[in-house]
């Protein structure tokens, strides 16, 4: 029996269409629904350029109130997704118990996430909107390996790449 789903979102071009399959679910089985994002931490490259331009302290206020506020932003972002997919009639609000964002690594907060809140089912894009030469990305494929819990994958709705038709110049030929 699902009685909570966890969806886990990365705030891409599909993250609407991944809350209506959640919502649908959600609606179908009179489930309660989690939403998780995770803030991946600053990789290697950003850490030396705070280093090499700021001042410890300077640097050390960014990394810590910085983080909290970008994750309050991010977790606002989500909200105002949410009241948008549901004013459109998208999905079932009131089913919504938590918006949850993190700082880490998307594989380790939704499995973090899913043992905290007890879900009976993690549910997840199968790769993000830039990913199109593998059947499946690399965060839902560990996912699957590592999870105790059912995972649905919900497969984006243009399975074609963004720029099919046009010739392919690098990141900026997608705009």
């Amino acid at each position: 029996m699902i009685k909570k789903i966890l969806l886990a979102v990365d705030l891409g071009i599909y993250t609407p269409h991944l809350l209506q399959h959640a919502a649908s679910l959600s609606s179908q089985y009179q489930a309660s629904m989690v939403v998780v994002h995770a803030v991946e931490p600053l990789g290697t490259l950003g850490h030396a350029l705070l280093h090499t331009y700021l001042k410890p302290e300077t640097t050390k206020a960014i990394t810590t109130v910085g983080t909290d506020s970008v994750v309050e932003q991010i977790r606002t972002q989500v909200i105002d997704i949410l009241t948008d997919e549901f004013m459109s009639g998208g999905i079932d609000l009131p089913r919504l118990e938590n918006v949850i964002v993190k700082p880490g690594m998307p594989v380790d907060v939704i499995l973090d996430t899913a043992q905290e809140i007890n879900a009976d089912v993690i549910i997840l894009g199968s790769h993000s909107a830039e990913v199109h030469d593998s059947n499946i990305g690399t965060v839902p494929q560990k996912v699957l390996s590592h999870s105790k819990w059912p995972v649905y994958l919900i497969p984006n709705p243009n399975p074609e790449p963004l720029w099919q038709g046009r010739q392919y110049a690098g990141p900026e030929a997608r705009m």
